[in-house]
């Protein structure tokens, strides 16, 4: 067999879902080096079926995983569960876990400090501390949501964290988060009301774009035109692709 040949051919070759599994493959005369060769060097999304189990093994380990990293991974490894082949059910419900405890660990620091602090102090937290509180809840939300209930559970606990500083020690990033909670909780209501209080004192792309998307989740043009007809989105700093969304909501 040369080159491309066994390409063409995959269809009527044994199928190793990793490089190693072609390599013994190989080892053993079942299948031809290029095979070895093909699965070490294809690459293909994460997300697409077949799941290559040493590419997710590998991303999983990374020690500065990301969030949306996370998030795609859970959906990943959720979907895996029901997989009729027990020993890939296995993987990714054994995956789950560990990826589940490394936020739950982020979590852990984050509350540890702030109970530090309050304890400390007859004073709530600092606005920071707080924040750093709620984002990892909310964070954590995202990664183990995979029902409502639970999803809901740790972003209303953020909520209220955050509700703790709302006011004098507020600041422009826990304002954000906040309101971002109450979107995803799906309490657009109060999230404009919120927004409402705080529009007219500031100015700026992020509280913009959060009322045009509660706006939007009410599927309410006619306020969305009314939100963007004073903005000046130039001296805005968004992106270009935000800006010309933005401006195709005004038409």
């Amino acid at each position: 067999m040369i080159g491309f040949d066994y390409i063409r051919q995959l269809g009527h070759f044994y199928r190793p879902r990793t490089s190693r599994a072609a390599l013994l493959a190989v080892e053993a005369g079942l299948l031809p080096v290029e095979a070895f060769i093909y699965k070490s060097l294809a690459v293909k999304p994460l997300f697409e079926e077949p799941y290559d189990i040493e590419e997710l093994e590998r991303v999983l380990a990374r020690p500065n995983l990301e969030l949306g990293d996370a998030i795609l991974l859970t959906e990943i490894f959720t979907a895996m569960t029901r997989n009729e082949d027990k020993e890939l059910a296995l993987f990714a419900a054994e995956s789950l876990g560990a990826l589940e405890g490394r936020w739950v660990k982020r979590v852990e620091a984050a509350r540890e400090s702030y109970r530090a602090e309050e304890t400390a102090s007859e004073e709530p937290p600092s606005a920071e501390t707080a924040y750093a509180l709620a984002k990892a809840l909310s964070d954590y939300a995202l990664v183990v949501g995979r029902t409502k209930v639970i999803r809901n559970y740790y972003l209303l606990e953020a909520y209220y964290v955050l509700a703790e500083v709302a006011g004098a020690g507020d600041t422009p990033a826990c304002l954000e988060l906040r309101i971002r909670c109450l979107l995803r909780l799906g309490l657009v209501a109060q999230a404009e009301r919120e927004l409402q209080e705080e529009l007219p004192r500031r100015s700026d792309a992020a509280l913009l774009g959060l009322a045009v998307e509660a706006a939007y989740l009410r599927k309410d043009p006619r306020r969305i035109r009314e939100l963007l007809e004073d903005a000046d989105l130039e001296k805005l700093e968004i992106s270009t692709v935000l800006r010309e969304l933005l401006e195709s909501w005004r038409a």
